[in-house]
């Protein structure tokens, strides 16, 4: 799996062509260059983040209900939108767990009937904390 939420290890709503994964981000306090050698000089934070975004599949009012039911098995803080997940994290090829931002998402819908609605692909982003 890439992603894990709760207990929750079902990724088939992912497109795993559109997952990306950008993992241990490293945050600059401070870079200047020397003003004489002109060599940069960096301090980084010790923390580093991951940021992760995919597409989903398209899906059908079920099928939405399940990616939201999926967040929702992990959700730490609902008015943050605070979700802890376990992913892979492909620079150090090992699982880790942290709690991610999970911005608002935009549901566009393709087409409706008497009894069911079908989205087109929603684009999910996290952010960790």
């Amino acid at each position: 799996y890439l992603l894990k939420c709760g207990t929750n290890t079902d990724n088939s709503f992912i497109q795993k062509d559109t997952f990306e994964s950008t993992p241990n981000q490293r945050e600059e306090i401070k870079a200047v260059r020397d003003e004489n050698t002109r060599n940069l000089v960096r301090i980084t934070a010790d923390g580093m983040k991951t940021a992760i975004k995919f597409t989903t599949m398209p899906v059908n009012l079920a099928g939405k209900v399940a990616i939201q039911n999926f967040f929702k098995a992990g959700i730490v803080d609902s008015k943050q939108r605070r979700v802890r997940l376990t992913y892979w994290n492909d620079e150090d090829n090992v699982y880790k767990t942290s709690d991610f931002y999970l911005p608002d998402i935009t549901f566009t819908i393709s087409t409706i009937s008497e009894d069911d609605i079908q989205y087109n692909p929603l684009s999910i982003e996290l952010i960790e904390y």
